[in-house]
């Protein structure tokens, strides 16, 4: 059984420290855009459907492009290619202030913004699920992707309820220049650590498109962590369905519109809830990381049932941050689990499919869905049907071998 290890096991580590301050900085950018992005495009359009494909097409690249770039990564040296992926991201980025400076921002220029920026996202995330685990080493993943997680979602209380208040007297697109410049800094921070993010591989004998087989056919025979990539992509699908709803919801359903500082206050809250599944991380460590994510999962879909009732908009803040908290505990023991079991040469290929099923369909899919029976129904309607896809997915999955994992870990 692993033992818990001590903060300085982490942070006496300098590349550890560089490694860590790119990846909040980066985020912290990237929740910004996150945010303004919905708000932007419904501020343009006011359709609860575009909103609803804003985000399921950010989802797309994975579907697309997740299975080549794990292959790829498992090849190529993996700093230079987060490095490569975030000045690309930069540029990609700065494109949309650009535009609306000089008056020609449409939906359309948004959805392409950040369908190409998660593409290129892609390819950084596939190197980047491998560089974990070579930089700790495998005892220590779920202590620094605890960290990880933790240290983001502070950013994630903070930054949405400042945005909702911003938008209300800049551009939701002058925003966009803030995650230029993180992705500018995390490519300075992966490029100054020392120490290779690349672990000791087989001379590559394959075809890439072997490669890809490779990975899928060893996820595959996983009985355990097969089940568990399926109920990651039910996840995946009904937060799709919430987050792609969450801003029309809020404006039809709790009468909160934008500029209104409850509207910043409903994503801070969700991330808040992430927070605190990051903070109690720890004292998960001797528990196994699938089992936690089987009963985390199955509690989202019974708070997401409740959400999709209108409620008093405070009542609905609670709701919130509840399913952030069963999310983030669900998601982070799912990547915890399949970083743990998978080895060194597999990294990239394993993680990418497992994110590009919940990534590239869950979410998209969960997105799509939502938009589409909130154009005809209502949001209200388009939430509810994100937790009836996810509650579903529960029954079948407490039927399946990951039922049967006993509760405390396993020796790894």
């Amino acid at each position: 059984m692993f033992s818990r290890p001590g903060p300085e096991s982490l942070w006496a580590d300098p590349d550890w420290r560089r490694y860590w301050i790119s990846r909040v900085v980066s985020y912290a950018g990237g929740t910004v855009t996150y945010v303004a992005a919905p708000i932007l495009v419904y501020a343009i359009s006011g359709s609860a459907l575009l909103t609803g494909i804003t985000t399921a097409t950010e989802g797309l690249p994975y579907l697309l492009f997740g299975l080549i770039a794990g292959a790829l990564s498992d090849r190529v040296d993996r700093r230079r290619l987060m490095v490569s992926a975030d000045l690309l991201n930069a540029a990609v980025l700065a494109t949309v202030p650009f535009a609306a400076a000089f008056g020609r921002l449409t939906v359309p220029h948004v959805i392409l913004a950040g369908f190409v920026s998660m593409t290129v996202f892609v390819f950084f995330d596939a190197a980047n699920f491998g560089a974990v685990p070579t930089l700790v080493g495998k005892d220590r993943i779920s202590a620094a992707n605890a960290v990880i997680w933790g240290s983001t979602q502070v950013f994630d209380v903070v930054l949405p309820g400042l945005v909702g208040v911003l938008v209300a007297f800049i551009s939701p697109s002058t925003l966009y220049w803030v995650n230029a410049f993180t992705f500018l800094a995390s490519a300075l921070l992966i490029r100054s650590i020392s120490r290779s993010l690349t672990g000791e591989r087989s001379p590559d004998t394959q075809r890439l498109r072997d490669d890809v087989l490779t990975g899928i056919t060893w996820l595959w025979a996983h009985p355990i962590l097969r089940t568990l990539t399926f109920v990651g992509t039910a996840t995946a699908f009904a937060a799709g369905a919430l987050m792609g709803q969450l801003v029309p919801f809020a404006d039809v359903v709790l009468g909160i519109r934008q500029g209104d500082v409850r509207l910043g206050a409903l994503f801070a809250v969700f991330s808040a809830g992430g927070l605190a599944a990051s903070i109690t991380a720890r004292f998960l460590f001797s528990y196994s990381p699938a089992r936690i994510s089987l009963l985390a999962t199955s509690a989202m879909s019974g708070v997401l049932l409740v959400i999709a009732i209108p409620h008093d908009w405070r009542i609905t803040l609670v709701l919130t941050f509840l399913f952030g908290l069963t999310n983030v505990t669900a998601v982070l023991n799912l990547i915890n689990y399949r970083q743990e079991v998978t080895p060194e040469d597999l990294q990239g290929r394993v993680n990418t499919t497992g994110r590009m099923l919940s990534w590239g369909i869950g979410g998209p899919s969960g997105a799509l869905t939502g938009g589409l029976v909130a154009h005809l129904l209502g949001p209200a309607a388009g939430v509810a049907a994100g937790a009836i896809i996810l509650s579903i997915g529960m029954v079948f999955a407490w039927r399946s071998p990951l039922g049967h994992v006993p509760i405390r870990r396993q020796l790894v």
